[in-house]
């Protein structure tokens, strides 16, 4: 789920705390620095107010690279810092040249870069880096002080600012900064199936970290978000919120081998629902319930152009109020599998004594009780799906095969799923399975897809990635 801000809530109360905020970001090259003080400035500067001084790359490639950044920080307001202009600056105080930075130092650094800017009241300052300006003054060690002098010039003005600095160590900076955040890229590891390691294991996927470290005066949320820097635009994602799903106009087949998921970003990253064969959901250990409104929007956007939805739901998988809305679409048909001891409890005994003494007969012998059981289920599902053929013109199942393996065990399961899917290739139509991470028969299952996508929780939130495609 999309957040209302791009950036974490935590970072933009920090700076309608207090003016004069210092923050410093960190991270190694190409993690999004420079970006996400970007959006911190399309954020908080709603006047049009953001000084960006650049060491690194010039004006004009910064806005080639980032267009959108126009609308937030005017064309004069990113300045060339280049070497020669901050040694210039460095070397107009006294006490700069003394190994001492103050106030001094401070007000010469940012009289020479307001020379090429446009005039402001209150601008929030961004440098980009704190190292480009470091390299600039040859004693290493005065790299404490001048931030220091940065940092007190603009608390005693008001002014907010972010320094970016292209390392992800701890150094004497983040104590002298308000706040510290860390941009990073972290491996995301697939899980193990059953004793051996699956291919999901070796391929590892990347996604994009921010670690806030420190932040004086407000609450963490908690302490790690994942983001995106899809479309060069920094959007972090917040912690899952159940909502309910909507119920949309009919969307189009993509084309005449793909249905549409009803979900436009699924459907431009995957092609949509593929037809004539299994798409495959693996829900991975620690997820929960969250997948279901994912996989319900798809039940009701198929459902919302005439086709007939058979819908079997894993165990549990199941949320009042999205069983409302699902439950309101016609086109929806919830069949629900019996096993032994509810199919027959009623049909063949008038008395639970008669009962429990056929159990006892039987006990020995549970394996026929079970491929009976199938048996009777089967016919059941497959007349079902007859009537609804005659009142539609096409019919996708979508089933829980965790249901299908607790009610009939894996070998049984199997089975039914290869009836299933000899029925999507028969009428060229989407077949969807949804496991769970722990079914004895989840390795198989996945060989029989034609896609395969996990869900996955990272730090709180929802993902999705395909392992084929």
């Amino acid at each position: 789920m999309r957040s209302e801000t791009s950036i974490p809530s935590e970072i933009r109360s920090f700076f309608e705390m207090f003016p004069g905020q210092t923050l410093l970001i960190k991270g190694k090259p190409g993690t999004g620095k420079t970006i996400l003080s970007f959006a911190i400035l399309e954020e908080v500067c709603a006047e049009r107010n953001g000084l960006y001084l650049s060491t690194r790359v010039t004006p004009d490639k910064l806005h080639r690279l980032f267009p959108w950044i126009k609308d937030v920080v005017p064309a004069r307001n990113v300045v060339n810092a280049t070497p020669s202009k901050i040694a210039r600056a460095m070397g107009s105080s006294q006490s700069s040249r003394d190994g001492v930075f103050d106030f001094g130092t401070a007000l010469d650094f940012f009289k020479v870069i307001y020379e090429d800017a446009e005039e402001m009241d209150n601008p929030m300052i961004v440098v980009d880096s704190l190292d480009g300006v470091l390299d600039c003054v040859k004693p290493e060690d005065r790299g404490a002080s001048l931030t220091q002098s940065l940092c007190d010039f603009c608390h005693e003005l008001g002014t907010h600012l972010i320094l970016v600095s292209e390392t992800d160590e701890q150094t004497a900076l983040d104590y002298i900064v308000d706040g510290v955040v860390t941009l990073k890229d972290t491996e995301v590891y697939g899980q193990s199936l059953g004793d051996q390691v699956s291919s999901e294991q070796v391929e590892t996927r990347t996604a994009r970290e921010i670690t806030i470290e420190k932040i004086r005066g407000i609450r963490r949320e908690q302490k790690s978000y994942i983001f995106t820097l899809k479309d060069g635009k920094f959007e972090y994602f917040p912690p899952y919120r159940r909502t309910i799903i909507p119920v949309l106009k009919p969307t189009a087949d993509i084309d005449e081998d793909h249905r549409s998921s009803g979900i436009e970003d699924f459907d431009v990253i995957t092609g949509g629902l593929e037809k004539g064969g299994l798409t495959l959901f693996v829900v991975e250990h620690g997820v929960g319930l969250q997948y279901i409104p994912f996989l319900d929007q798809i039940v009701v956007s198929l459902a919302a152009k005439g086709v007939g939805v058979v819908r079997t739901r894993s165990v549990g998988a199941a949320l009042p109020k999205d069983q409302e809305v699902t439950k309101s679409v016609e086109g929806v048909y919830e069949f629900k599998p019996k096993a032994w001891l509810t199919w027959r409890l009623q049909k063949l005994f008038p008395t639970t004594g008669e009962y429990v003494d056929f159990l006892e007969k039987t006990r020995k012998d549970s394996s026929e009780v079970v491929e009976l059981s199938l048996m009777e289920s089967r016919k059941e599902y497959e007349d079902f799906l007859k009537k609804l053929r005659r009142k539609h013109s096409a019919v996708v199942e979508f089933i829980g095969l965790d249901t299908l393996e607790i009610l009939y065990g894996a070998d049984n399961a199997m089975k039914l799923l290869d009836e299933a899917i000899a029925r999507a290739n028969e009428n060229r139509e989407t077949f969807i399975g949804v496991v769970r991470r722990g079914m004895k028969s989840i390795e198989m299952i996945t060989k029989l897809a034609n896609n395969h996508f996990v869900f996955k929780d990272l730090i709180g939130s929802l993902f999705i990635y395909g392992v084929q495609p």
